[in-house]
């Protein structure tokens, strides 16, 4: 015989009750309760008057059956996830641990066989491709996922089934990239084609959509990448070798802007176009800047003078352009030359040396004032890049 105190005993009895109390409340918490009628004398009314007590009426009976409809499609929903031995209503709660979203579609395949999900992924696959002949990606997009949401529940038990889901939803992954493309959504372009890559890396349209999502963001070294890998593959491929052939354009047509843009800071015309060009191009240009700004101090082993750059440039450039006049003064005939050239050959053969050295001496005077002007660019070019430092500093 077990023993036990009294305050013991009421504690257990409190416990119970209290338990009792909390299973009476969840078996009535969805108990309707009888509503109370009403009942509104009619009075007497005559052939003018109208009855607004029968429209309310109405209109209380329709509200009631909206009532009942809208209980009864709770109950049903209720029924599903609640675990308590009541009736079901509008007032269950969920258990705390539990997951809002509905998982009966989930389930619905995952409970499905192997074969089952493979035949219903192609089935959404050949819609898709339906849907995609008719230009409507959109809808293409959705069957391709939805192919593909067959296979998250997948689990192949032999390889030959596994051939076959990668059978299928390599294709489906490769139809979803050239939908994406055609919507240009390169994000999900270049997602889809490695998701592809993973069931098959020698997937030569991943790695060709790949490489136009990168082609069209301007990521020349990512898209020559994915296109030369595609190329090692299929090299006679005509969609590969026309994406390269655009790759090549795209990149001199770069180089020549790039260019141009370093011409125009150089001559101090892009003080004007910096703000309104494009932070990639900035950096671009500013690297142009610095590579020509390289060599023309590699060009141009010492500083000039200011004075040589002001006034007194244009007389050096006369003085350096004297001797041409001189020599063409030189080379003009005298009367009688040619009949005496004919008639004494040594003395032709001094004149040429005298012109060919007359031209080497021109040539280079031409190469000294080439580098006095190259001189005079360079300081424009740091009067330039000091006038923008102290601009933006």
């Amino acid at each position: 015989m077990t023993v036990t105190s009294a305050a013991a005993y009421e504690l257990a009895r409190k416990l119970c009750d209290d338990y009792d109390k909390r299973k009476k409340a969840e078996k009535e918490q969805n108990v309707k309760k009888a509503e109370k009628k009403v009942e509104v004398k009619k009075e007497g009314r005559t052939v003018t008057q109208i009855d607004y007590a029968k429209h309310e009426e109405t209109v209380k009976e329709l509200d009631r059956q909206e009532k009942e409809q809208e209980y009864e499609r709770k109950k049903m929903e209720a029924s599903q996830w609640c675990t308590l031995d009541h009736e079901h209503g509008p007032n269950c709660k969920r258990p705390p641990t539990s997951c809002s979203h509905d998982h009966q579609k989930e389930w619905q395949i995952y409970e499905k066989s192997t074969e089952e999900k493979i035949k219903a992924a192609d089935r959404f696959r050949l819609e898709g491709n339906e849907a995609y002949r008719k230009h409507n990606y959109g809808l293409a997009s959705v069957q391709y996922r939805k192919a593909l949401l067959q296979f998250d529940y997948t689990f192949a038990e032999t390889d030959e089934l596994e051939k076959q889901v990668d059978a299928v939803k390599l294709p489906c992954l490769l139809n979803l990239a050239a939908c994406k493309c055609q919507q240009e959504d390169w994000d999900e372009v270049i997602t889809q084609c490695r998701l592809a890559l993973e069931v098959n890396p020698r997937a030569v349209k991943a790695y060709y959509r790949q490489g136009l999502a990168h082609l069209a963001r301007d990521n020349f070294e990512l898209a020559k990448d994915a296109l030369m890998s595609a190329h090692e593959i299929e090299p006679a491929n005509k969609e590969v070798l026309a994406s390269l052939q655009q790759l090549k354009t795209k990149i001199e047509t770069y180089k020549i802007r790039r260019r141009d843009v370093a011409k125009e800071m150089m001559s101090g015309k892009a003080e004007v176009d910096v703000g309104t060009v494009s932070d990639d191009t900035g950096e671009a240009a500013a690297e142009a800047v610095a590579e020509v700004a390289e060599v023309k101090a590699e060009v141009v082993p010492e500083p000039v003078p200011q004075s040589v750059l002001g006034s007194s440039l244009q007389p050096v450039r006369d003085d350096l352009l004297a001797p041409e006049a001189q020599l063409r003064q030189r080379r003009a005939p005298e009367t009688g030359s040619a009949d005496a050239g004919r008639h004494c050959p040594e003395q032709k053969i001094s004149e040429e040396d005298d012109e060919e050295a007359d031209e080497e001496d021109a040539r280079r005077q031409r190469k000294t004032l080439n580098c006095l002007l190259m001189a005079g660019l360079s300081l424009g070019l740091i009067s330039v890049s000091a006038s923008v430092i102290a601009f933006w500093g």
